[in-house]
């Protein structure tokens, strides 16, 4: 086709040409010449023959007169002028040119106009057009612009995008343009490894590297090389705890020595912390990091025998503040006086140890429950050893002059002496005086004594006050830490005034311990009526005295201080299966049954007696106070038993009844019943905390989590949401915060792939265009590259895609799969792979020891339980296991 176009446009363009070099010379002559040179009409313009060489220039001819053949010459002037030949341009034909008047003269018969020559048309001395102009269609173009074959420019048409004039190399024809790529190579590129293109879109593989050498390893795309060797870091002197090497690993650069800590002065070295003052600066670290300086020893009650459980122990780095006489709110969470350096618990046998304790000489020791409190000094502490502490230090003062005992008001009962306890715990006689005395327990005499059971004398003698001296003023009762009222032998009504000072009084912080027939402050009187099921003064049928009989009470062990009693009263001899204690002269005062044995929440059963003819009924509960009070809030502390503790019948008139203080006070060795109150004495006098303890649950929001499970750091899980599409959780690189994951997207030409889909590596499709005419996707061999012939289709596995879109090469569309919760496609940093950005937290991470938790990339961990008597978040720190230890 494009040989016989342009053959046709050369031809054209030789006849015009031959057509436009033919016709009459300047004189009207013919030239038709004979091969042989002869003329064929013999006509010049003076009649003569006309014989011109082929070839022949204007030296040999002019105007038809050969010059070697002159037949005539010219007329004369007079000849001239009387010849009349009547020839004119009009008689002889001629519109154009010179011709001869027939009488030696010449005519001029005009010029031609246009394109017109003279002669053109084959007619001597007439206008006409020797040239055949040709057109586009015939020249066979469809745009651009061409020559008619006559010297003028002809305009063939313009073409419309993407075709181009000449694009497939047809002159004058639209068509795209065929773009001649030269494809280019590893070595022009100056690649020795890797994969790259070859400019033409097709992919070269420029080789691989031998180790340990590796592509770009140098620092040059492409091309071999290995890194430069990175030199780590060392650790610096002083340097302590992990750090990194700068190379990759993980340097463990030691410990400090006390009193220095890592980081005390700058992160990662050794120094001392500006707060480290007074004994911290004696405290010294060991050689043998295992070791450390310690001391060791037990806590006893004032009678230097009973052991005594969680009763804090602790080294004082201030001075102690004394303690603000009367009633005050003490809440555990207010913590002690005298910042405590190193502290500790007793265990339930009374056994504490302190670690990391300062040396040197006369290093302070407090020991302290509530308002009782010993402060002592041990006379030389040994670094890296165990300092054992003499028991002297470390029992409870018997009188004010040894240290700090609550101020203590007891009401004296018919029957029931509480009194006594005081002395069988330690509390020396001294300390028993009338409210005017100076003593630390102050004795009243219960309003009982009306009945002429019992005078209630104390130390002072005679004329000691009333209980209703006590109970009618509230500033009186606002004295005391403590107040305790026994069974009176009968249910003494009380006044509303006399009940609202003892309810202010324990809102206030006051402490409240009532037996039996006591129950009058507590049965009927709002709020305190609440925390129990009330029916007082049951009898039991079954019995002679209709009191239930004496039997086990039965420890509730299901809270954390529960269980250490149960604990305590077999170390202390008085009890032989754990949970278990012989009581006797019970009484029935509230109903029992359910769960709760007739005790409200929040409310604490610690002890009931199961009893085959009545059933389970509570014998001994606490509350705290204000009642309705969060826990937090609250500031006091009542309890409540329903048997009687020191029993003077004052039916069978035992030898102690109608005695007075101390004569009253039966000799010999505590009984179990008796260890069971001094047990109740020093937690109602300790510092105020649920006796079950109370973990706040924290919320998402307040955790500033957005998504996946979590904890709420009292033992429950949390569901903080989901995310929406796009985003996983922590995908953004923020534990529990949706985002959208780490995915770069790849591109067609990244992958070099020219036609039909594709996934860009996060999920999402691409359409990298289609193949001219003739030629298929994939079909020259290469998938997803324009060629003609057959394509092999390529599967997600062979293109180690494993989620989202891509294209198979041939132009087809492949599905890959989709992600599992918690990961998207390419979020791990790899295209077409599933995978999270996300870096999932441990429970050491968190500082987590319990309870459920989330790892920040939208899975639950489990940290673990705790021993009891803690609970998780019960020493108030989410996820971590506390309480069970009171001050």
């Amino acid at each position: 086709m494009f040989s016989r176009r342009l053959d046709g446009v050369l031809l054209s363009l030789f006849v015009a040409v031959t057509v436009a070099g033919c016709g009459s010379g300047s004189d009207g002559s013919a030239f038709d010449t004979a091969p042989d040179g002869s003329a064929t009409d013999g006509s010049g313009t003076d009649g003569a023959a006309s014989d011109t060489p082929l070839g022949g220039d204007s030296s040999s001819s002019s105007f038809g007169q050969d010059s070697g053949h002159a037949d005539a010459k010219a007329p004369d002037a007079a000849g001239d002028a009387a010849c009349n030949s009547g020839v004119t341009c009009a008689s002889a034909g001629a519109n154009c040119g010179p011709i001869s008047n027939g009488c030696g003269g010449v005519l001029q018969c005009g010029t031609c106009s246009g394109n017109m020559t003279c002669g053109g048309g084959g007619m001597p001395s007439k206008c006409g057009t020797p040239c055949v102009p040709t057109t586009c269609p015939a020249l066979g173009f469809n745009c651009g612009p061409a020559g008619d074959g006559c010297g003028n420019q002809l305009d063939c048409g313009t073409c419309t995008s993407p075709e181009v004039c000449g694009g497939s190399m047809m002159p004058g024809v639209c068509a795209e343009p065929i773009v001649m790529c030269t494809p280019t190579t590893c070595g022009a590129l100056g690649y020795n490894c890797g994969p790259a293109g070859d400019g033409c879109g097709n992919q070269l593989d420029c080789g691989t590297c031998t180790a340990p050498q590796t592509c770009g390893g140098g620092g040059q795309p492409s091309v071999c090389g290995a890194p430069p060797a990175c030199v780590p870091l060392t650790c610096a002197p002083g340097d302590c705890g992990p750090t990194a090497d700068g190379c990759g690993g993980l340097l463990q650069c030691g410990s400090c020595t006390a009193p220095e800590t890592c980081g005390g002065l700058a992160p990662g070295v050794c120094g001392i912390p500006a707060t480290c003052t007074n004994l911290c600066l004696q405290q010294t670290g060991c050689s043998n990091p295992a070791v450390t300086t310690t001391i060791t020893g037990t806590v006893y009650a004032p009678n230097g025998t009973d052991p005594l459980p969680n009763v804090l122990v602790y080294i004082p780095n201030a001075p102690v503040a004394a303690f603000t006489p009367g009633v005050s709110c003490e809440q555990c969470s207010a913590g002690v006086s005298g910042s405590p350096l190193v502290s500790a618990a007793t265990n339930t046998a009374g056994q504490f140890t302190l670690s990391n304790v300062p040396v040197g000489s006369n290093i302070p020791l407090v020991i302290q429950t509530g308002r009782w409190r010993k402060q002592s000094v041990i006379p030389t502490v040994a670094s890296c050893t165990n300092t054992a502490v003499a028991a002297a230090l470390t029992t409870l003062p018997s009188t004010k002059a040894q240290g700090d005992i609550p101020h203590m008001a007891f009401a004296t009962g018919s029957v029931d002496a509480l009194e006594c306890v005081m002395r069988k715990i330690g509390v020396a006689d001294s300390e028993f005086t009338q409210p005017s005395g100076t003593g630390r327990i102050n004795i009243y005499v219960g309003d009982g004594s009306a009945d002429g059971y019992n005078i209630g004398g104390a130390n002072a003698g005679n004329g000691t006050p009333s209980e209703t001296a006590l109970v009618n003023s509230a500033s009186t009762l606002d004295e005391y830490d403590m107040v305790l009222f026994p069974c009176e032998g009968a249910e003494n009504d009380r006044t509303m005034a006399q009940q609202t000072n003892v309810i202010n009084y324990a809102n206030a912080g006051g402490r409240i311990f009532t037996t039996h027939f006591s129950y009058v402050w507590l049965f009927n009187d709002a709020p305190f009526k609440s925390t129990a099921a009330w029916d007082v003064s049951q009898t039991d049928s079954h019995t002679s005295d209709g009191y239930p009989p004496d039997q086990n009470g039965i420890i509730n062990q299901t809270f954390p201080k529960g269980l250490a009693l149960a604990e305590w009263l077999q170390v202390v001899g008085a009890s032989t299966v754990q949970g278990t204690i012989p009581i006797n002269t019970l009484r029935w005062d509230i109903n029992g049954g359910g769960a709760s044995v007739g005790i409200n929440s929040p409310a604490q059963l610690w002890m009931q007696i199961n009893d085959t003819k009545i059933g389970s009924v509570p014998m001994h509960y606490t509350f705290n106070t204000p009642v309705a009070a969060a826990a937090s809030a609250q500031c006091g502390r009542v309890l409540f038993d329903d048997f009687h503790v020191e029993n003077h019948g004052y039916i069978n008139q035992d030898s102690a009844y109608g005695l007075t203080f101390p004569a009253e006070c039966a000799a010999g060795a505590m009984t179990a019943q008796e260890k069971l109150l001094e047990f109740m004495i020093f937690d109602l006098g300790s510092c105020v905390t649920p006796d079950m303890p109370v973990c706040t649950p924290t919320t998402c929001a307040q955790e500033n989590i957005q998504c996946g499970p979590s904890g709420d750091g009292c033992g429950n899980v949390l569901q903080c949401g989901t995310c929406p599409s796009g985003q996983t959780c922590g995908g953004g690189g923020v534990p529990s915060v949706c985002g959208a994951p780490m995915c770069t997207p790849t591109t067609c030409a990244a992958q070099n792939v020219q036609c039909g889909p594709a996934g860009d590596g996060c999920g999402n499709a691409l359409s990298c265009g289609t193949c001219p005419s003739g030629q298929s996707c994939g079909g020259g061999g290469m998938p997803g590259v324009c060629g003609a012939g057959m394509c092999t289709p390529r599967t997600c596995a062979e293109q180690n895609i494993q989620c989202g879109p891509a294209g198979d090469g041939c132009g087809n569309a492949l599905a890959c799969g989709s992600c599992p919760t918690g990961q998207t496609c390419g979020g791990g940093g790899t295209p077409g792979v599933c995978g999270s950005s996300c870096v999932p937290k441990t429970c050491a991470e968190l500082g987590f020891n319990c309870g459920p938790a989330g790892d920040g990339c939208g899975n639950s961990l489990n940290c673990g339980t705790c021993s009891a008597p803690q609970t998780c978040g019960g020493g108030g720190a989410a996820n971590v296991c506390g309480g069970g230890v009171p001050q």
